[in-house]
């Protein structure tokens, strides 16, 4: 505490990290709980991953370096659904998947889950 009195930069620095986290943590409780069914949580999950990636030719390519085991933690679902629904929505031709990239080929298709 004295080091942050004593260098204001520091301080200001240290509160904006907290204020980002905080806001990520907020973000991520909403996935959870806003979405109803595990459908929603992964296509919510997705798209807000690739929130921050430009689209070229209407596709959003993303390296995920989560397992589903992780990514069914951060969605409070299981990871036999979480790799269910990764089959899913590859089927239906929202996603394609090359072992850690994934490219979500329909956008509004991911989208339109969250509706249903």
């Amino acid at each position: 505490m004295l080091f942050l009195r004593e260098h204001g930069e520091a301080a200001l620095r240290v509160a904006q990290q907290l204020g980002e986290t905080h806001h990520s943590a907020i973000a991520e409780m909403r996935t959870i709980g806003l979405s109803h069914s595990a459908g929603e949580k992964l296509a919510r999950f997705l798209l807000d991953l690739s929130a921050d990636h430009d689209e070229g030719k209407g596709e959003v390519k993303l390296t995920l370096t989560l397992t589903h085991e992780e990514i069914a933690q951060m969605i409070g679902a299981s990871r036999e659904t979480v790799t269910r629904l990764f089959a899913d929505f590859k089927k239906k031709q929202l996603l394609q998947v090359k072992g850690s990239t994934v490219i979500i080929r329909n956008r509004a298709g991911l989208e339109s889950v969250l509706g249903s």
